[in-house]
């Protein structure tokens, strides 16, 4: 499922504010006698809204409310003078955020930082990459209340189902998870990938690429899809890597004879050579010509994957397709994450728009498709290497067959 929304918290996930944060708070408590705080001692006291950052600055003995009011204040004329002095973006987030506002993704932020300088500091860093901004307000409850949070996704047009909230904090985790949104936390902010696990990140990220395919395809469901598939009669496995299902694979056809179709997804996970010296392989792209259709497992990818659990292929000689319907005591499908697809029309469209106008690319085929490798241009070329089309609803009669999704792109 697409995701349409995203909620961005401000400090330590798009911008780091660190540098003009603690020079306003040292301006503050400095004249006053207090010790100065360095960058690391503001970063394990941010996060709550800046007069809960004042206050953690002032030694405990000297903590009054009316000692919190003054610093605050001096705090707040600080940071409004300097708080673009340091502050930078995070390196990928203004070309994450094009790519997102490209999409269509409807972008807000929701800060613990003053109302004022949240929407200063997005308006100059991002401009119109962000629709709307809120910040702390007189009267509304600060994060992890989810008051504001949901009255920006409603703002944006935005559903729960739909939306994802981005973060790098326990505040921002426990925020996303009061409002009923997913939380995804950020790896390079101002809290530790264990804070953010602990606290209901559903998903992490090392940079912020990795968010644009959570956008594309939402989060892994991985029990939903277990459920898909085996309710259709297949065995399913999920690998975080290809080497950890390259591992399995060598593995379970140690001994066996093993045939495969003509599988990009095979030779980046490095097949042939990865198979053991016990097993028996029969593989036109190694032998040309061999076709073998009883071995005892058949190797081969799909060119789709739907969420309800179908594999969809198309083929032009079908001796690949042919191998996933008849003959072999095993079949298994090993596909990228890439090729997962919310539905069964989708799955479709893919196998038609994107695997096959690749594949006559790379095959060199003499097609309207493959010039650009854009899209299907239903052709009658003697060359067409999109034949047949096969629906897998479930696993066929008197074979064992296993679904194995990857979450990495392989193959087309």
């Amino acid at each position: 499922m697409k995701m349409k929304t995203a909620i961005f918290d401000l400090d330590g996930t798009l911008l780091n504010t660190l540098g003009d944060l603690c020079d306003s708070v040292n301006c503050a408590i400095v004249p006053r006698g207090f010790p100065a705080v360095d960058e690391e001692l503001t970063r394990q006291r941010v996060g709550n809204g800046v007069r809960r950052l004042v206050e953690r600055c002032i030694p405990e003995e000297k903590r009054t409310e009316a000692m919190i009011d003054e610093c605050l204040n001096d705090f707040r004329t600080a940071y409004n003078e300097r708080m673009m002095n340091r502050t930078q973006p995070y390196d990928g987030i203004v070309d994450m955020l094009k790519k997102l506002h490209e999409q269509g993704v409807s972008i807000g932020v929701m800060s613990n930082k003053y109302d004022l300088a949240a929407k200063a500091l997005v308006r100059h860093y991002f401009g119109d990459l962000v629709q709307l901004t809120l910040g702390e307000r007189p009267g509304i409850p600060r994060k992890p209340d989810p008051a504001s949070t949901l009255e920006l996704m409603h703002e944006l047009g935005g559903v729960p189902e739909t939306t994802l909230y981005i973060g790098d904090s326990s505040t921002d985790m426990q925020t996303a998870c009061n409002a009923g949104l997913t939380a995804v936390g950020v790896m390079w902010g101002f809290r530790s990938p264990e804070e953010l696990e602990e606290t209901g990140a559903s998903a992490l990220v090392a940079e912020p690429a990795e968010l644009l395919p959570l956008f594309e395809r939402g989060l892994l469901n991985v029990d939903a899809l277990t459920r898909a598939f085996t309710s259709r009669g297949f065995a399913f496995s999920y690998f975080p890597t290809a080497k950890e299902a390259a591992r399995y694979i060598t593995s379970a056809c140690a001994g066996k004879s093993v045939a495969l179709g003509g599988s990009m997804t095979f030779k980046e996970m490095g097949f042939p050579e990865a198979f053991a010296d016990s097993t028996e392989v029969h593989w036109h792209w190694v032998t040309k010509g061999e076709y073998y259709q009883t071995p005892d497992i058949y190797l081969t990818s799909a060119n789709a994957l739907s969420e309800s659990g179908e594999a969809v292929n198309i083929d032009g000689t079908c001796n690949r397709v042919a191998g996933t319907l008849y003959g072999p005591k095993q079949c298994m499908f090993v596909c990228g994450i890439n090729k997962l697809c919310p539905d069964l029309a989708s799955a479709v469209e893919r196998a038609r728009n994107v695997a096959a106008p690749k594949n006559a690319q790379r095959l060199h085929a003499k097609t309207p498709c493959a010039v650009k490798a854009d899209h299907c241009y239903d052709c009658k070329s003697p060359g067409r290497i999109c034949r047949a089309l096969t629906v897998l609803w479930g696993a066929m009669m008197g074979s064992d067959m296993e679904v194995m999704l990857v979450n990495e792109d392989l193959g087309y």
